[in-house]
């Protein structure tokens, strides 16, 4: 069975946007993580390190959203 250009494309660009969630997701639970210990250390400190870790998501999210739209614009163009 083979596949023509068009389904390749298509192909490439799922695993493409799959590894860039995986990424985010990864990324997601690497920022979390830490923000857990951080708060264990100094629980003082929870407020700033919620800002903080709220600013990282933002960051971290930022792969796979421009992914999802990159995703989407070769898949309709």
């Amino acid at each position: 069975m083979a596949l023509d250009l068009t389904s390749s494309r298509a192909l490439g660009d799922a695993i493409g946007f799959g590894v860039a969630v995986a990424g985010g997701a990864i990324g997601d639970g690497l920022v979390f993580s830490r923000l857990v210990e951080g708060v264990a250390r100094q629980p003082e400190a929870q407020g700033r390190l919620m800002s903080l870790a709220f600013i990282g998501v933002g960051i971290v999210e930022a792969l796979p959203i421009i992914s999802l739209v990159l995703f989407l614009i070769h898949l309709i163009g």
